[in-house]
């Protein structure tokens, strides 16, 4: 009798769990679910207690119960580690062998709450991961139902279905509630400020969070800056800079995550991240994956919107920008047709940019610059880098090159071109990636209109040039023909010509053009190149100095009295020259002959010619010396003052040409030979040390040159008529 009461009270449990389970699929909510299960067990089986608990995250939380239960209540939420993992998969009755179990807290809370009769249903599918348990609890002993097990384990199943529907289906509500939130919300042609207000107001709602925050990602900081509004206060940084690793785990620990104080959802347009959606501090326990599947429904949503506002926002900029660039690029044409210097184009370009600007000559020195930063510094840093590496700038076949100033700025320059010439160079402290199409644009306006200035300068220049060769030209011919221009062009100049002064040629020599080992255009190109550099120089130097070009020498013009008033004048000005010279360009070496003064404009011409003679002998005869007065010139300034040149080359010629036609060509060296037996008074030993010879060679040398003039070169007679005879070579055979 007892066994056809108990089949029967099986067989109303299953047709109860059965209709429960059928009933279960109709709600649309998972608490509605729950309530309905709950409500079902205590009408249908009078039990004192019953509770479903779910899993969330680490914890065990009473979703929904019913009956006495306080006691075991309290324990909730119970941490997953005090609880065996059996009563989440298997299902468990209070007359079950427990000596193969492990004894965990949660069923010493359900013995404390002193159930005579009580048994667990794991809430889970086949195959599937359990969801939580059911609890189901009696104060006295209900033997009948205790080998329903099955059943139960069954109905856990079904629930554990149920709960995955209900759970769809309000993902789906959510879904349609949230679309509906954003066709109220969130529409085309909303600003960014817009879009990230309603986003962050849904996010931090939607999860219950503190705060809610949106980041943009900065591709030229390579960092994720704080785009406002946020909603709440903002909790975090502002900024998040992006160090070598741009693994996002490391900045944002909960990306894509459940289960903790905060959720980071990225925003990605193109698999391209553009952003991401942080939300911070659930104000009740963590955050679930309802939240996460919240914040990941909005940023599906939200991320192409946000970049598209994003680019329009960009794009506007870019045409206020360019808006401004035309009016300031007006204002650099207009600064070249009025203004005679680049200091307002300089200036115009640094503000327009907001960088430090600094135009270089192509010599690269500065002309004129304009710092928005502490100038001395700045500038101080940018001449010494632009020094140190000048030579890889004048060097480079680029238009632009970039220079490291530190670790975190650059200078860049550019070459400023003209009708192919190179007219200068324009450098700006910015940082290569800055650099973007309406900045270039900017920069390549800047660079024709500099080019305007320098042709314009440039074009005075060459009218001023021409007019100072001409008056030079003038002023050193052995006839002045007209005066009045020439006084004329002396007031252009302001150079007062009759009043003493001094005239000085200079001439740039190189060691490598003597031994044959650059061409000669390399070394004339040079020589133009080095002379720019002095004249441009002393004219700094010595304001009062005339500087010019007469039949490929260079010439200087200065007044006695200003010769005077600086101590060891040519002896600075020829350091001056030198310096240049060493710091540019290597196997080159410079050589100055000066006149005597002049008192009269006819004295110009003699003055030159003096220049002249005073310059051959210094580079030939006393190269160690470098520069050599007229005056000082013993007795080549006698020689020089011969009337008769046709005696004077008569007679070395009678003593020279037997050893320049011997031997075809081979009489040049006893000719140096000669020459250095007599400086050294006919001492053998210095005269073979000083040709590197030995000294039976010179004795052969000096035999020979014995036979072939017929002389007796010890006699002091023939000696000084043979020394004549030199320097009368060096002045007008040279």
């Amino acid at each position: 009798m007892i066994h056809v009461e108990r089949n029967r009270r099986i067989g109303n449990i299953d047709s109860h769990l059965r209709k429960t389970a059928r009933q279960l699929v109709k709600f649309n909510t998972v608490d509605e679910t729950l309530h309905y299960l709950i409500e079902s067990f205590w009408e249908q089986f009078g039990c004192d207690y019953v509770s479903i608990i779910l899993k969330n995250d680490e914890f065990l939380t009473i979703r929904v119960s019913k009956g006495s239960g306080s006691t075991f209540e309290k324990a909730f939420p119970l941490d997953r580690t005090r609880c065996s993992e059996l009563i989440l998969t298997e299902p468990t009755c209070c007359y079950d062998d427990m000596s193969d179990r492990v004894k965990s807290d949660f069923l010493k809370h359900i013995e404390d709450e002193g159930f005579a009769t009580w048994f667990t249903v794991p809430i889970k599918e086949s195959g599937s991961e359990s969801l939580g348990v059911c609890v189901i609890g009696y104060l006295q002993q209900v033997p009948l139902i205790l080998n329903a097990s099955k059943l139960f384990e069954e109905f856990g199943k079904d629930i554990a279905a149920a709960i995955g529907i209900a759970q769809g289906k309000e993902n789906e509500k959510k879904q349609i509630q949230g679309m509906e939130w954003l066709k109220e919300n969130v529409y085309l042609g909303s600003s960014i400020e817009q879009l990230v207000a309603n986003i962050t107001k849904r996010a931090g709602k939607g999860t219950g969070a503190e705060s809610s925050i949106v980041y943009l990602y900065d591709e030229m900081q390579n960092c994720f800056l704080y785009q406002p509004p946020s909603f709440g206060p903002l909790v975090s940084k502002t900024q998040i800079k992006l160090e070598e690793d741009n693994n996002l785990f490391h900045y944002f620990p909960f990306l894509d995550r459940e289960g903790g104080s905060e959720i980071t959802i990225p925003l990605i347009v193109n698999l391209k991240t553009i952003g991401v959606l942080h939300v911070v501090n659930k104000e009740k326990g963590l955050f679930s994956r309802e939240d996460l599947e919240l914040l990941q429904f909005l940023s599906s949503h939200i991320s192409i919107l946000i970049e598209n506002a994003r680019l329009y926002k960009t794009e506007m900029e870019d045409k206020r920008r360019l808006e401004q660039l035309m009016v300031h690029q007006q204002e650099l044409v207009k600064r070249t047709l009025v203004g005679e210097g680049f200091n307002e184009i300089t200036s115009s370009l640094s503000e327009m940019l907001g960088r430090t600007v600094v135009l270089f000559d192509r010599f690269l020195r500065p002309i004129s610059f304009r710092s928005t930063e502490d100038q001395g510094e700045v500038l101080e840093q940018v001449f010494a880098l632009v020094n140190k590496e000048k030579w890889k700038i004048l060097n480079s076949n680029s238009r632009e090159k970039w220079l490291k100033l530190d670790s975190l700025s650059e200078f860049a320059v550019w070459r400023v071109m003209g009708g192919g010439d190179l007219l200068g160079f324009l450098g700006i402290k910015i940082n290569k990636k800055e650099l973007d199409m309406l900045v270039r644009i900017a920069l390549n306006h800047a660079l024709d209109v500099y080019a305007i200035q320098f042709i314009k300068q440039k074009l005075v220049l060459d009218v001023k040039e021409q007019v100072k060769d001409g008056f030079i030209h003038q002023l050193f011919s052995e006839k002045i023909e007209d005066r009045e221009k020439l006084i004329e062009y002396a007031y252009l100049f302001n150079v007062n010509i009759f009043e003493p002064n001094k005239v000085a040629l200079f001439s740039i020599e190189s060691k490598d053009w003597l031994s044959g080992e650059e061409d000669l255009l390399t070394i004339e190109s040079k020589k133009t190149w080095l002379w720019e550099r002095i004249r441009e120089d002393l004219m700094q130097y010595e304001p009062g100095l005339m500087i010019s070009r007469r039949a490929g020498q260079y010439v200087l013009i200065i007044s006695e009295k200003k010769e005077l008033e600086k101590k060891d004048f040519w002896s600075t000005i020829h350091s001056r020259m030198k310096k240049i010279i060493k710091a540019n360009m290597q196997g080159m070496d410079v050589f100055i002959g000066i006149s005597k003064g002049t008192s009269s404009l006819e004295d110009y011409y003699t003055c030159y010619r003096q220049a002249l003679q005073a310059l051959k002998i210094v580079i030939h005869n006393y190269p160690s010396k470098q520069f050599l007065t007229f005056d000082s010139l013993g007795s080549y300034s006698v020689l020089y003052n011969l009337q008769d040149a046709f005696s004077a080359h008569m007679f070395f010629k009678n003593y020279f040409n037997p050893l320049f036609e011997y031997g075809n060509g081979k009489g040049k060296d006893l000719f140096d030979t000669l020459r250095v037996y007599l400086m050294m008074n006919g001492n053998l030993k210095e005269t073979a040390e000083h040709l590197f010879i030995h000294r039976s060679s010179l004795k052969y040398r000096l035999e020979k040159i014995r036979d072939i003039l017929q002389l007796n070169i010890d006699d002091a007679e023939e000696r000084f008529n043979l020394m004549l005879a030199y320097k009368l070579y060096d002045l007008y055979e040279r």
